[in-house]
């Protein structure tokens, strides 16, 4: 009842601004009401950034782990209230108001002493968070993304923003400090900087300029990248420590240093991140290497960012033993302006796309193609030789598998580790990784 009454408000609080917002706040400050502000119990860490919010979460979530603490976590992919642990299928990465505190409330009565939130500028702008008392802040980087919804860059950017800068004026809970957590490799660093905070962490790739406080740079060097692994050294003022990530990719060196800085600013010793780190062997749904007795490369990865997408194929391409294999679509009722330039990232890179539909919507997915088709390259790229169109997704991944050849690589792009995909208004039983061990078993 209470959905088809906000299907039916929808066009009205759109045509008015004012009333949405007033209309989202309420919600907010009930939800909390209904939970008795269950944040206020445990020490909340908030995660936001265009990509590797999810990944960042799930890391720092081994390592307050692996320190012997209770942990809750809610991200786009999994959900945690202690030792209780699920996927989420609603394909919200900020839950509604309600789940949300209703979740921090199931944290609190299991007893857990953090809880990680994935943060997204939606959630911030539609005060979902409201009532929820941050105490750690970190920001990731910032990309293209979401401009159907705040229509500017700078509106995007000052949405983020938000978690930060409410940070020194959130209720403050006993010997808990306000911690921000900058990445200082991502241009917009400075602008979530300016914000106060009692402590300020920061953490880099490489050389950076040192911040005010050296002691608050945790920065990495000596790395290694291999297919499945990538080795780094991690620096902080006490010392460093070598850590094997069992993910490839540089940018997942980034999420991991964004997880580490966190536990080291909580005060956690170098040997607990490290085992941390190291016990997590795979996030679903990220850079997840799907084995196989093919000998076949094969990687899901809920890219579908042009920033993720040219991410993740600088990763892949100096490792890749053949052909890149690409496959993907865009969502639909999302930012269409994105759509030519992942056709354009990923033919600069893949040997071979299968352009199929992901999370059409009420879009038709065809119509997405040819949106996403004038990014292509079309001296590198032919219809019907290494460029493929089959809109249904488990074809499209058949088609992929099985014209493979040894040692190719097979790039799953955007729905990692969903459960469902959205055609029309409903939602579809479908799971990535299912659906790759189906096919190969077929084989």
């Amino acid at each position: 009842m209470l959905k088809k009454l906000k299907k039916l408000l929808r066009p009205v609080l759109y045509s008015m601004p004012w009333l949405n917002d007033i209309y989202h706040r309420a919600q907010g400050m009930t939800a909390a009401t209904v939970y008795g502000f269950p944040s206020t119990h445990m020490r909340v860490i908030g995660i936001t950034g265009t990509n590797g919010k999810t990944t960042t979460a799930n890391l720092l979530a081994h390592i307050l782990e692996a320190s012997g603490a209770k942990v809750g976590m809610a991200t786009t992919v999994n959900i945690w209230t202690g030792n209780k642990k699920w996927v989420n299928e609603t394909k919200m990465t900020t839950l509604s108001p309600f789940a949300l505190q209703g979740l921090l409330r199931q944290m609190v009565n299991n007893k857990c002493q953090y809880a990680i939130v994935e943060t997204t500028s939606h959630a911030l702008a539609q005060h979902r968070t409201w009532g929820i008392f941050y105490d750690v802040a970190v920001f990731t980087n910032l990309t293209h993304d979401h401009l159907d919804y705040h229509k500017t860059f700078d509106n995007y950017k000052i949405a983020k923003g938000k978690l930060f800068r409410d940070l020194a004026n959130d209720l403050r809970k006993p010997n808990m400090p306000k911690i921000s957590i900058v990445n200082l490799n991502d241009p917009e660093a400075h602008y979530f900087d300016q914000f106060a905070a009692d402590q300020k962490y920061y953490f880099a790739i490489d050389k950076v300029e040192t911040p005010a406080n050296p002691d608050a740079l945790i920065w990495v060097n000596n790395i290694h990248e291999g297919r499945q692994h990538t080795y780094f050294t991690l620096n902080t003022a006490k010392g460093g420590i070598d850590i094997k990530l069992h993910l490839p990719g540089r940018f997942n060196i980034y999420n991991a240093a964004a997880a580490s800085s966190v536990a080291f600013a909580l005060g956690l010793d170098l040997p607990t991140i490290q085992q941390g780190i190291e016990s997590a062997w795979q996030i679903p749904g990220r850079m997840e290497y799907i084995p196989n007795n093919h000998n076949l490369d094969i990687i899901v990865d809920y890219a579908h960012t042009p920033d993720s997408f040219q991410k993740v194929f600088e990763a892949l391409r100096p490792i890749a033993r053949q052909k890149i294999i690409a496959v993907f679509g865009a969502a639909g009722d999302r930012d269409k302006t994105k759509r030519p330039i992942l056709g354009q990232i990923a033919s600069q890179f893949a040997d071979e796309i299968i352009l199929t539909e992901e999370d059409p919507g009420t879009e038709d997915a065809h119509q997405i193609i040819k949106e996403i088709l004038p990014g292509i390259d079309k001296t590198k790229f032919r219809e019907g030789k290494n460029l493929h169109i089959i809109l249904d997704r488990k074809s499209a991944l058949h088609h992929a598998l099985t014209t493979a050849k040894p040692n190719d690589l097979v790039l799953l792009l955007a729905m990692g580790a969903q459960t469902v995909i959205a055609r029309g208004d409903k939602k579809i039983p479908y799971t990535e990784r299912e659906v790759v061990q189906q096919i190969l078993q077929s084989m």
